[in-house]
């Protein structure tokens, strides 16, 4: 009898889950804070620190996120995605979307196939070619991603036709979905209240219709949003401390020449236009904790990132030292994945003031100095020092820091994951195994993040790119943390362990205008124990 009924439960057990079986569940009650008015925005573009009910409001708005549970309260269940290596698992994807400019496309690539075939540039890739059906099937492998991670997404905003984006986008996939501002637009140009003059002083019609607003679709809204088939338990939202950058203060003040002189030439060398935004709010944290039956605590905790990008990486840094804080006590498995800027340069406004002092405070520097006036080929070796060291950060921001001689200072962002423990003792997973990497890769981080030739595929490309190095770079990351303790070792358990982390940088590429200047990251998560050797 015993052997019977231990039977009909692992049965059961293996049978898939059906919307009956979330009726009970304690979902996140819908929930849509109030927005400040135009005239507010108008009030805010010259009074970025508000009083009274209006700080009140713009304080509420980062701290509340919108909810919508809609999809599951409808019956919506998860995909179950499911094969042979990995048997029942999860896929979560994370993509920077680039200010909801292509939405309509985005929605494309997610629900319909044959649409997204006719963006391709065909003039480049022929259908039947094999760079064609490469971006057929990396698009294909959205359709299982249950768990879905935004960044740039906008609500109201002039550029991408004042769309609700993450409510259109969750809508189009049925999908529960969080969405928490971090920023409202209140630059005056995209408010529609700048006055561009005429030589003679009179007012230039041509830009002012140009830039004319809907004042009643206007709500100036830009941040991060998680899309969810699995209901939506809890949400926290709000700005961090440490900030790195002022997109007020820093974008109202007239640029310097040298400012003026690096946008031009990121026009002309990468064919990316640089334009001032002036916002208020600032980086936030956000945390949505999502109900997922296969898991002994029935419950997933994902953490949307979007670090500071006009910084140095000693701000991002601070920022994510900041964001594990947080985290610490989570005692449930984690996803934390999205737009980590892990780039060496800052993209804030400079001046030749702020350069010189860097350069002149910087060891590497007079490092150079000593090689090229000490021996008799120094500015040739310095010069390949130099080149080799670049070469080797863009290509993998990982890569060991070796100060003075060979400086990499994104290395530590991913040393203060790497070393991070939560309360419960377990740690995010570094790991790389031949069998559960694409590519077939066994480098650190390879299972959750697709790896090169050299280093990491790229997730973000300018236009244009200098011998297809500079110009790329790592942006956005997945850290999984499941049941290991040890972020290396391999012996570890792998269930709940992130495997084949891809990068679909061809479907995006591939088109004739781009969905987004980052390329999607999808990584899956087995439930169980899969059914690979290391």
């Amino acid at each position: 009898m015993k052997i019977i009924t231990l039977f009909l439960l692992f049965f059961c057990a293996a049978l898939p889950l059906h919307a009956e079986d979330f009726k009970n569940v304690k979902m996140l009650k819908d929930r849509e804070p109030q927005l400040p008015t135009y005239e507010e925005l108008v009030h805010l573009a010259d009074h970025p620190h508000p009083a009274g009910i209006l700080k009140h409001k713009v304080d509420k708005l980062f701290r509340s996120p919108f909810v919508s549970n809609q999809a599951s309260r409808n019956g919506v269940e998860p995909r179950y995605p499911e094969d042979s290596r990995l048997g029942r698992f999860m896929r979560v994807m994370s993509w920077n979307i680039e200010k909801s400019l292509n939405l309509t496309q985005a929605i494309q690539a997610f629900t319909r196939p044959k649409d997204f075939a006719l963006l391709i540039d065909t003039d480049r890739f022929p259908p039947g070619t094999p760079g064609y059906e490469k971006i057929l099937y990396q698009r294909s492998l959205l359709n299982a991603a249950d768990v879905i991670i935004l960044e740039e997404m906008d609500w109201g905003v002039k550029r991408s036709g004042y769309r609700h984006s993450p409510k259109d986008l969750a809508e189009a996939l049925n999908m529960n979905y969080a969405f928490a501002p971090a920023y409202l637009e209140i630059d005056k140009v995209n408010l529609g209240i700048e006055k561009f003059n005429n030589k003679d002083g009179s007012l230039n019609t041509d830009i002012a219709k140009m830039i004319e607003v809907d004042r009643a679709k206007y709500k100036g809204l830009f941040g991060s949003a998680v899309l969810s088939r699995y209901p939506i338990l809890a949400v926290k939202a709000f700005p961090l401390i440490y900030q790195g950058y002022d997109w007020y203060e820093g974008e109202k003040n007239k640029y310097s020449l040298l400012e003026i002189a690096r946008r031009k030439a990121a026009e002309g060398v990468f064919l990316e236009k640089l334009f001032r935004e002036m916002k208020v709010g600032g980086r936030n944290f956000l945390r949505v904790d999502l109900y997922v039956p296969w898991l002994p605590e029935k419950r997933l905790t994902v953490i949307n990132i979007h670090l500071e990008i006009k910084c140095l990486p000693e701000a991002r840094e601070m920022q994510i030292r900041e964001i594990l804080n947080y985290i610490r006590d989570i005692r449930n498995p984690v996803v934390m994945m999205g737009d980590f800027n892990a780039a060496p340069a800052d993209l804030s406004p400079t001046t030749v003031k702020r350069e010189a002092r860097r350069f002149l405070t910087n060891p590497s520097f007079w490092f150079s100095q000593l090689i090229r006036y000490a021996t008799p080929q120094g500015a040739t070796l310095d010069f390949g020092r130099i080149t080799s060291n670049l070469t080797k950060n863009f290509q993998n921001p990982t890569a060991p820091d070796i100060p003075i001689i060979a400086p990499n200072n994104v290395y530590g962002l991913f040393k203060t994951i790497r070393d991070f423990r939560f309360n419960d003792g377990y740690a995010f997973d570094f790991r790389g195994n031949k069998n559960r990497s694409t590519n077939h890769k066994k480098k650190m981080l390879a299972n959750s993040n697709e790896r090169d030739r050299i280093g990491y595929r790229m997730t973000f490309t300018t236009e244009r790119t200098i011998f297809q190095v500079i110009g790329k770079y790592r942006l956005d990351w997945a850290f999984v943390k499941g049941y290991i303790t040890d972020p290396l070792d391999k012996q570890q358990t792998c269930r709940f362990a992130p495997h084949f982390g891809k990068t679909l940088e061809a479907m995006n590429d591939g088109l004739r205008e781009r969905i987004s200047d980052h390329h999607p990251n999808i990584v899956d998560i087995p439930f169980e124990e899969p059914r690979i050797k290391n």
